[in-house]
């Protein structure tokens, strides 16, 4: 339980940095030229993609195959497309939020069981 928590604690603060730079970067870029400035997460990902290059094959595509046939198709459409479609740094903070809220449970959750104990 630890390693997790510690896991998510660690994911949770790197993806709030990460959604704060990204928060910055769209101030820079609104500043200059306000039609470019809300760029979804989804267009960033595509853009800026690492693996691309590496491997001929974009990895976003990648991901939504891996996500719709090995955990739920459920859970790609509705869900993740929308936070792909959100300014990218709203749904950065979004998943850092969520990373936290999960971490702070495993912490009560891991407290609670200890008083009981």
């Amino acid at each position: 339980m630890k390693i997790i928590r510690g896991i998510s604690a660690v994911l949770g603060t790197i993806t709030t940095l990460i959604a704060a730079m990204a928060l910055i970067f769209e101030i820079m870029v609104w500043v200059p030229d306000g039609s470019r400035a809300y760029a979804s997460l989804g267009q960033v990902w595509f853009q800026n993609d690492p693996f691309a290059n590496l491997f001929n094959t974009p990895s976003l595509p990648l991901f939504g195959a891996i996500i719709e046939r090995r955990i739920s198709p459920a859970l790609w459409d509705p869900f993740i497309v929308t936070i792909l479609g959100w300014p990218s740094w709203m749904a950065l903070l979004f998943i850092a939020v969520f990373f936290i809220l999960f971490s702070s449970i495993f912490i009560r959750f891991s407290r609670s069981g200890k008083k009981n104990a």
